[in-house]
């Protein structure tokens, strides 16, 4: 017998898992019934209307609904992440300018202001999700750029990222208990329902005396079975995503995205490219002051409400550039004298591009009455012009004020005035007293 014939005696030892087991804290897993209240939240409010057709209908008032629900979810936020929040003046700022927006959409009358209503639509979660990541990752007024950049992975990404946070809370809720029959009965008719969700709308399709023979057993309160599946597999999916949002706030990989440029554009360029410009808008304000402030004449056949149509929009856009050409030179300019000379001219010259557009504007809306078009355009340059008074200060008092910062919070309060003032109410008063 050689050796090769030797019976061997393989000994398997399991090797241990050496990697520490994650535990969900307290915190982590009271996340889950914030998430699941949000989730019903949309069901209810907004998934249930979307699928009867509700929320098309002249008696269904859509715009309060969206208002109600982003509503409940601040207050759900504010619960989850009080002692993260209460200190902070800029998150209770938004919050409060958010409220505001949410009950102007149920005490604006009913059937009016639809553009407004359409806009503050789009703009209460924008700024839900600003405060959210500001909220997660403590930035100063200064980190405008990476503001930006989280407030997009706000919406790309934190709503996924969190799915494996989500299953482990939820496992380690189960796992707390006493009864693991009581468990495992659960765990089973979860997998049964969603199986079965798939599986029998199948079949209803293969045969009509079996589909209707379904449809009349399960019927619950007047509605269908597959109605509530339906609900509950929205209410699951909305559980998971709100819980990944959440979770990603609070305890996710939140960094500080910053981004530092310490090139500085040559001194030459700098005065070429903001002289030409500058003296291009030279010109153009002679222009103005001759023809549209003093009124020295027009060409033949030319009114002035012609006039002013004609150009108002193309410098009011200009004048929104300006402030951008402001901030690049502003930033990575040279920062001496001849410099700050050329900043100080450009914003004069805005000013009074900017005086030019209120003009054109108030010549066109005196001639033909106003529309929202023309209110919000008006209410724009006034925006701009306060953005010109911080783009003064900055230059001449105070190097270090956050200016884009403050901006974005003052078109916030900008826009909550409009709704204050009630665009269509407003809009129907002046028309009437022309």
């Amino acid at each position: 017998m050689n050796e090769n014939s030797l019976p061997v005696a393989l000994d398997i030892i399991p090797i241990e898992n050496t990697r520490p087991k994650k535990v969900w804290s307290f915190k982590e897993r009271l996340l889950l019934p914030a998430a699941l209240i949000i989730a019903v939240l949309f069901d209810r409010i907004i998934a249930s209307s979307l699928i009867s057709g509700r929320w098309w209908s002249g008696s269904f008032h859509a715009s309060e609904a969206w208002a109600a629900f982003w509503f409940g979810y601040l207050v759900i936020f504010y619960i989850a992440y009080w002692n993260r929040i209460k200190k902070d003046p800029i998150l209770w700022f938004v919050a409060a300018c958010t409220i505001v927006l949410c009950i102007l959409q149920f005490i604006l009358p009913n059937r009016t202001n639809w553009e407004y209503r359409g806009i503050t639509a789009l703009v209460i979660p924008s700024v839900l999700m600003a405060h959210a990541q500001w909220a997660a990752n403590a930035f100063t007024l200064k980190n405008h750029a990476g503001m930006a950049f989280a407030w997009l992975l706000g919406w790309l990404i934190k709503p996924f990222t969190g799915w494996g946070a989500f299953f482990g809370a939820f496992a380690e809720v189960l796992a707390h208990g006493n009864k693991p029959m009581v468990k495992r009965v659960l765990l089973g008719g979860g997998v049964a329902a969603v199986m079965l969700a798939v599986i029998l709308p199948l079949l209803m399709s293969a045969d009509q005396v079996f589909s209707y023979l379904i449809s009349r057993t399960f019927t619950i309160g007047g509605g269908s079975v597959f109605t509530f599946i339906f609900h509950g597999i929205v209410i699951c999916l909305a559980f998971a995503f709100f819980y990944s949002f959440l979770w990603n706030v609070g305890y996710g990989k939140n960094e500080i995205y910053t981004m530092t440029i310490k090139s500085t554009i040559d001194k030459i360029i700098s005065v070429i490219a903001l002289g030409s410009v500058i003296s291009v808008y030279v010109m153009f304000c002679i222009v103005q002051f001759t023809f549209l402030f003093a009124r020295a004449g027009l060409p033949a056949g030319m009114t002035y409400a012609e006039y002013a149509r004609q150009g108002f929009a193309q410098t009011v856009v200009v004048c929104a550039l300006n402030l951008l050409i402001f901030g690049i030179f502003l930033r990575f300019g040279v920062g001496d004298k001849l410099m700050k000379m050329l900043l100080i001219g450009l914003l004069v010259l805005t000013g009074i591009m900017l005086f030019s557009g209120g003009v054109r504007l108030w010549l066109y809306i005196d001639a033909f009455g106003m529309t929202w078009l023309r209110l919000i355009s008006a209410w724009f340059i006034l925006y701009i012009a306060a953005v010109i008074a911080l783009c003064c200060t900055k230059l001449l008092f105070k190097k270090q004020l956050p200016i884009i910062a403050l901006g974005a919070l003052l078109l916030l309060i900008w826009y909550v005035a409009l709704g204050l003032l009630n665009p269509d109410g407003f809009i129907n008063w002046y028309n009437f007293q022309r």
